[in-house]
């Protein structure tokens, strides 16, 4: 019995870490700060929008691309937090509830999951409309911003 309660703890564990490190790259890709997440995300777009040179077309339909996906990745953030606090909740539980964490262990994956798709979709619609030069110059900006997320301290996490 200790047995199973210790490799059950190992792998959400595991899972709870993977999804941390998840929502760290997109909090590292949106620059998400609830006190002033639309100012940064403008200020990136903006940002973009020189580095890139889009045009007035391209800029339109990125707005409508940004709109959409911003609003989907933050509802499933929403619900990645609710799914980790209830998890939380049954872990420190003084009977351990394995039902309860194995569906919020099932329920953190599908989210997570469901998050990295929407960002691959969102990418793709991106370059569906940048011509060559701009994706090369895009997906450079992508790289940089994934590569020194692993460089950033945890959202709420004093830094070491």
């Amino acid at each position: 019995m200790k047995r199973t309660i210790v490799y059950a703890a190992a792998i959400i564990l595991t899972v709870i870490n993977l999804a941390a490190f998840g929502t760290l790259l997109y909090n590292r890709w949106s620059d998400a700060q609830p006190s002033h997440l639309p100012d940064q995300r403008d200020q990136r777009f903006e940002q973009m929008k020189r580095e890139l040179a889009l045009s007035a077309k391209q800029t339109e339909q990125l707005n409508v691309y940004r709109t959409t996906f911003h609003a989907e990745l933050d509802s499933l953030s929403s619900q990645l937090i609710a799914v980790r606090t209830e998890l939380a909740h049954a872990l420190s539980a003084q009977e351990m509830d394995t039902t309860r964490i194995n569906s919020n262990f099932n329920e953190i994956g599908r989210l997570q999951s469901a998050a990295q798709r929407r960002v691959i979709s969102h990418l793709l619609s991106v370059k569906s409309i940048l011509n060559p030069e701009q994706q090369k110059k895009f997906f450079a900006i992508v790289l940089e911003r994934f590569s020194s997320a692993s460089d950033q301290p945890m959202p709420g996490r004093p830094s070491h």
